[in-house]
């Protein structure tokens, strides 16, 4: 065979380089039977301290808790007993609140219930004893000014509630928690005076406190007396992010800069456009309301 006819051979394929020990399938399962395996042991040697200690116990002690914590706070948007309205910073964004109602104004944009304010707080004892709550009160973090204007947004009612609430009225002198009064024998009397609150171990136990002010604006917080370890303690309760509580009474209505009208009453903008988010003056709501309207235009 003539060199011309000679086929050249073909090169071998380099072998593939090694892949790395941390890059193999492998590896990747034991690391998921290792973290398996760790977790397993921790909730073993968990349960074994538990046997020495209450498991309550040992996480107060971590955590630092005493013997009364509250596991929630959470603001009630919508009265129950009633339409009552919120009142927004005067410099709030426009934008924002023409475009859509926030689901929870006090908590998501910052205003303010106008003569009536409700919390619900839970709390759990931590003792094997029973804790006992035997007094809650508010105290002023300032005395009480003028009632707040701004941008005020209506508040429907929606429906009754069935729960038991501690009704206060923090625009008085020394305000005390009163049992509320729904035509019942102690209907306004001080709750405090003949109840208290047990607290066992580990159960909830929620509290609604509705605040009230006519005609001041005032910010709070909660004192909460208890029994505990055989002595009595105080414990201060603050809205979130440590704030004061705050509540408003009823200003002017030419007073506010802008109000929300109900979107209930479908009323028309200027130009006869139909929206849910109308917005006139403090004065032209003034206007309306004097001439007996529901609606401005």
């Amino acid at each position: 065979m003539s060199p011309r006819n000679k086929r050249p051979r073909r090169r071998r394929a380099p072998a593939p380089a090694p892949v790395a020990w941390w890059k193999r399938p492998v590896t990747w399962l034991l690391t998921i039977v290792v973290g398996a395996v760790a977790t397993w042991l921790g909730a073993v040697v968990l349960g074994m301290i538990n046997q020495w200690k209450p498991a309550d116990k040992l996480a107060e002690e971590l955590a630092g808790r005493g013997p009364l914590v509250v596991l929630d706070l959470k603001h009630v948007p919508y009265p129950d007993e009633g339409a009552l309205d919120y009142v927004y910073p005067a410099d709030a964004d426009l934008s924002r609140l023409d475009a859509k109602r926030p689901d929870d104004p006090t908590v998501e944009a910052g205003a303010v219930d106008i003569e009536r304010s409700t919390w619900e707080i839970t709390l759990v004892g931590t003792r094997d004893e029973a804790v006992e709550a035997v007094d809650l009160r508010p105290v002023l973090v300032e005395p009480c000014r003028p009632p707040l204007t701004g941008i005020r947004e209506p508040n429907e009612s929606q429906g009754a509630s069935e729960k038991v609430v501690l009704v206060t009225h923090v625009d008085r002198p020394n305000p005390r928690m009163l049992v509320e009064d729904t035509g019942g024998e102690d209907g306004g009397a001080p709750f405090f005076a003949t109840h208290k609150i047990t607290l066992p171990r580990g159960e909830k136990n929620v509290i609604q406190v509705r605040a009230l002010s006519a005609k001041q604006h005032c910010r709070w917080r909660l004192e909460l007396d208890y029994l505990a370890d055989g002595r009595r303690q105080t414990m201060v309760i603050s809205a979130p992010g440590d704030k004061p509580f705050e509540v408003t009474g009823q200003a002017d209505d030419a007073a506010h800069t802008w109000i929300y009208l109900n979107s209930l009453n479908e009323c028309r903008a200027k130009d006869g456009t139909k929206t849910d988010r109308l917005r006139i003056t403090g004065a032209e709501y003034a206007q309306m309301v004097r001439d007996r309207r529901t609606c401005p235009y």
